[in-house]
């Protein structure tokens, strides 16, 4: 599936770099096929470098907060797991989820499975041997088990572990618009591949100082 992936998209760029190589004007299709491999592309082999700007502009925002965002990702994780080895005495990579928020959660293993025990005679008031299979489940022991040295470094450990998280599904987010912005760079390029330009775009920051989002408004003339 990838070698054909890749094939495919071997093919579409030599036909794209074929066109224009010609010197001529690319077809709409042409111009959509090139922004859809790079935005802005189609835009500029129309001669609108400008709008091709946007595009490319975009791109090269939205990679670059790809970046930052899995980076902040990675040094809050770091910051996290040398909490958990200095102040709770264990490594937590490789740990699940859930093992890493029930470290956020309680001071040490012994509290934790204090907690679970109470769980299992909540859930089977009049079946010991139940609780005990519970407890047996989800407890913590040996290997598992954690003792922090303080609340305060444990509630560094869980603020660190939810920002990790925060960032890492930021950067997922942020690498999501990369997709619309080849559909929307593709779409524009095809409608106005001819000489009346029927798509326009229209950047601008909703707050007068504050550049921490940005608007994009796509419209059509008709």
């Amino acid at each position: 599936m990838r070698s054909l992936f890749v094939r495919t998209a071997l093919a579409c760029l030599a036909a794209v770099c074929a066109c224009a190589t010609a010197g001529h004007r690319p077809t709409p299709r042409s111009a959509a096929l090139r922004s859809a491999l790079m935005p802005g592309w189609g835009q500029h082999s129309l001669g609108l470098h400008g709008r091709g700007n946007v595009f490319l502009g975009l791109e090269a925002a939205t990679w670059t907060g790809v970046g930052l965002s899995y980076l902040e990702g990675v040094f809050a994780r770091d910051d996290y797991t040398v909490l958990a080895a200095e102040d709770a005495g264990i490594d937590v990579d490789g740990r699940d989820g859930d093992y890493l928020e029930d470290m956020g959660d309680f001071d040490s293993s012994s509290e934790y499975n204090d907690y679970i025990r109470r769980m299992a005679r909540y859930y089977y008031p009049d079946d010991p041997e139940a609780q005990q299979d519970y407890y047996d489940r989800y407890s913590y022991y040996g290997d598992d088990a954690w003792e922090w040295t303080s609340s305060a470094a444990r509630e560094d450990f869980r603020d660190a572990l939810r920002s990790s998280r925060e960032w890492f599904r930021r950067s997922i987010y942020i690498g999501m618009f990369a997709v619309v912005n080849r559909a929307v760079s593709a779409i524009d390029a095809a409608l106005v591949g001819g000489e009346e330009q029927v798509l326009y775009t229209d950047l601008s920051f909703p707050g007068a100082s504050d550049f921490s989002s940005l608007q994009m408004v796509i419209g059509v003339r008709f």
